[in-house]
């Protein structure tokens, strides 16, 4: 490769990486960025193995522990990335979701060992993969493919630095924001909410989750509600209604249209994971397998 084709090629690419908004690139996106720059220049395994290579002797990118050679690279002068960050850096359509949103919101007195991240099924992973590279290349993606540069593929998180990682594939993900600093992506607080009765075991269990909805949801009643409306399923809006009102005191003129439509019959628990118990919410027909509740909370219910 001649300093004439190279040179002209580095810089550009420099100046992006010293912009970016991550504390690593991966080897796609560095595809990406030669495949963009290299103006009038046939991209090529080749020209992408010497630019990585170029940018690694000048001390500007070096490998990510703990991934595959190639796929991951940190970059100069950053701070230790936190576990989070790599991980929305390297799943672009991952979330920080389940207990570890409930760390970033501030509503767990809990530091979880596990690091969640909600991420799309398979199927619809590669889709979103392919719609992305299809913008990323601006109409190069064909040559991009035939040069067999490293494409957007899905990795299979387990540890970041020693943090192990939970990856809950849905097909249906729900609402997340955007983070600037640090680079992360991160469950809404309303669907955090929801998700504590959806999967309670991924929340810190069905007890962390009742002493979380008695003391943040009066705060964010309305947030709970609304999401619950929206995308909480019969059985889901029946446990938030029994939380709200037989746990925390509160009401709430949806809460009263969920009740009027609860669905009976089945084994309906208020934790999905534990056994049925014998203590019953007539109003929301629930099974309340808790044993911190019990027979008296369900009692207050009727009186």
């Amino acid at each position: 490769m001649t300093f004439d084709v190279l040179n002209p090629l580095i810089k550009p690419i420099q100046e992006r990486l010293g912009a970016w908004a991550r504390p690593v690139v991966t080897g796609y996106e560095l595809g990406v960025l030669v495949a963009t720059q290299a103006a009038g220049v046939p991209v090529s395994l080749g020209l992408y193995a010497e630019v990585v290579r170029t940018l690694s002797s000048f001390g500007l990118i070096s490998p990510a522990k703990g991934f595959k050679a190639g796929t991951v690279f940190q970059l100069f002068g950053r701070n230790k990335p936190l576990a989070v960050e790599v991980a929305c850096a390297v799943d672009p359509f991952g979330y920080i979701s389940h207990l570890s949103a409930m760390e970033y919101h501030g509503i767990t007195d809990r530091f979880p060992k596990i690091l969640y991240l909600s991420t799309p099924s398979g199927q619809e992973w590669k889709a979103q993969a392919a719609a992305r590279m299809d913008r990323d290349l601006q109409g190069r993606k064909d040559d991009y493919l035939a040069a067999r540069l490293p494409v957007l593929s899905f990795q299979k998180l387990e540890r970041i630095d020693g943090v192990r990682v939970e990856l809950v594939r849905r097909s249906q993900r729900g609402a997340f924001k955007a983070i600037k600093s640090p680079s992360i992506r991160v469950a809404m607080l309303g669907r955090t909410f929801l998700d504590m009765l959806r999967e309670p075991e991924l929340c810190g269990g069905m007890q962390h989750v009742i002493d979380t909805y008695r003391e943040y949801a009066a705060k964010y009643s309305k947030l709970i509600v609304d999401e619950l409306d929206k995308h909480g399923t019969s059985i889901e809006r029946a446990r938030a209604g029994y939380l709200l009102e037989a746990v925390c005191g509160l009401s709430h003129p949806l809460v009263d249209v969920w009740a009027l439509n609860v669905q009976r019959g089945g084994s309906r628990k208020l934790d999905p994971q534990a056994e049925y118990a014998p203590f019953f919410s007539e109003r929301w027909a629930l099974s309340i397998n808790v044993p911190s509740l019990g027979e008296a909370q369900t009692n207050a219910e009727g009186r």
